[in-house]
């Protein structure tokens, strides 16, 4: 049977036990406030009992284990919803931002610009021969170059930027792998499976920040450590206790953007192309496709403008009634054949024509090299200005299948359409960018119920280890009492 000495170790486990869990409920109540913090609970477990006789009796109680209340499939779940949210909000603060300089304000807007362009060619019609008509065609002419140019410019400006966000970027994932990859190597030394609640916490925080710069897949292997990819599955970014590097250079195009790749060992793979989402998804796609799309558009657009003007320009003759085959466009750099530089390619979108883009200089010098007559020495004629006037109405003037062959029009409709693009993606990326925010908030809502640090609940189990501390201390000084009067007897 037990003796004395075993009821006070009895007592001073209770004492034990006690302390442990009134010190993880300081440690929660703590860190009600901290980010992605997940509860700790303390789980009690009876010593083996002391065997006399035919009789057990217990000897106590230990602190078995101290696990975080966490759900895995939500964290997964969250990391995600992140990745989508940074992605979707990326894109849309991109495209808005150069949303405003597309508008039409009836002064400087592209369709403005463009409506003043052929209206000066109308106008040289009814008066052919007047020098300040002639002058304004060339004025007119200019401003649309410089629209289109500025316009073109800015997204150039906004591309480089996105190329920026991607080199300090990929600085920010290779940061977040080693630290992930060190958290996977001091958890994977843990005591008990879930002992290192504050490592986890520490390690899915840098999990959800990977994940907001690109997308991942993760999964926990056997040692407790975390497996990460990209979303693709095309590399892999931490492996156990040691992080693969992302890397960011130029790839000798004349825009010197950023290729990106991961090293893994001796294998450098390409992954430009297979990253979607997360903030860093989203620059590249900003860069690579939405970006260079709206400047396709308006590189079509100048290949239009300036292909239809110099094939119609050529075929006229100047105020003095003899010269043709002038361009108004580009002048000896244009090609007869179509009206455009021969540096610039249908099979490439027309890539470039905008910055290349400039008229005549001989026009500009001597503004009666305009062809407003289609007869030679008919000086007053102005069958070729009106030809030239009519282009803003030819309903195949923009060539967008790099065939080379005109297939939509007119010019304005071209430019309401890519106004109208801008517009429809900047809604698209806004409501999904709510979307996953509203879903995310749900998700964060969900894993708060399982895992945040609930104070009633904390507040109630203070009470409770309070008392049964203050039990087992009584339970002590009972049994004090009862071997100091043991030994007064027996002293006596």
């Amino acid at each position: 049977m037990p003796g004395l000495t075993t009821s006070l170790n009895i007592g001073l486990s209770g004492l034990q036990a006690a302390q442990g869990a009134l010190s993880i409920t300081g440690h929660n109540i703590a860190n009600v406030n901290t980010e992605n913090y997940s509860r700790q609970r303390v789980e009690l477990s009876a010593n083996k009992p002391q065997t006399f006789g035919s009789m057990s009796f217990g000897s106590g109680v230990s602190v078995a284990n101290i696990t975080g209340l966490r759900n895995q499939y939500l964290e997964l779940q969250i990391a995600k919803t992140t990745s989508r949210e940074k992605g979707a909000n990326v894109r849309y603060e991109g495209v808005e931002g150069i949303s405003a300089v597309f508008e039409d304000d009836g002064t400087t807007g592209l369709s403005t610009l463009l409506q003043n362009y052929f209206e000066a060619f109308q106008q040289l019609a009814a008066s052919p021969e007047d020098a300040a008509v002639r002058t304004n065609v060339v004025g007119k002419a200019q401003n649309l170059v410089d629209g289109l140019q500025s316009r073109y410019q800015m997204l150039e400006d906004q591309r480089t930027q996105a190329d920026e966000n991607i080199k300090n970027m990929t600085e920010e994932v290779n940061t977040l792998t080693s630290q992930i990859a060190e958290l996977n190597h001091r958890i994977s030394q843990e005591a008990s499976p879930g002992a290192d609640s504050d490592g986890r916490d520490q390690r899915q925080a840098l999990v959800n920040q990977l994940a907001g710069l690109v997308g991942i897949q993760v999964y926990e292997d056997s040692s407790k450590c975390l497996q990460i990819t990209l979303e693709s599955g095309t590399a892999a970014l931490v492996s156990g206790n040691h992080a693969y590097e992302m890397t960011a250079t130029p790839d000798g195009t004349p825009n010197h953007f950023a290729t990106v790749a991961v090293k893994m060992g001796s294998l450098t793979v390409d992954v430009t192309g297979q990253i979607s989402e997360g903030s860093l998804g989203a620059n590249l796609d900003l860069r690579d496709d939405i970006l260079l799309g709206y400047e396709d558009q308006l590189d079509q657009l100048a290949a239009g403008i300036v292909s239809q003007t110099n094939l119609v320009h050529q075929a006229g003759y100047a105020l003095d009634g003899t010269t043709t085959d002038v361009d108004f466009f580009q002048g000896a750099l244009a090609n007869g054949a179509n009206g455009l530089p021969t540096s610039i390619s249908a099979a490439d979108n027309y890539h470039g024509m905008v910055k290349a883009m400039t008229l005549n200089s001989a026009i500009v010098t001597d503004h009666s090299l305009i062809a407003a007559s289609d007869t030679t020495g008919a000086v007053g004629n102005n069958k070729n200005a009106l030809a030239l006037a009519k282009l803003q109405d030819k309903t195949d003037s923009v060539d967008t299948n790099g065939d080379g062959v005109g297939d939509s029009g007119p010019f304005g409709a071209m430019v309401s359409g890519l106004v109208n693009d801008i517009g429809t993606d900047i809604q698209s990326y806004k409501i999904n960018s709510t979307s996953q925010e509203n879903l995310l908030a749900a998700l964060q809502t969900q894993r708060d119920r399982a895992s945040a640090v609930d104070m009633d609940e904390e507040a109630a189990n203070l009470i409770t280890y309070q008392r049964g501390y203050q039990a087992s201390a009584h339970f002590i000084s009972v049994i004090n009492d009862l071997t100091s009067q043991l030994l007064t007897q027996l002293g006596a």
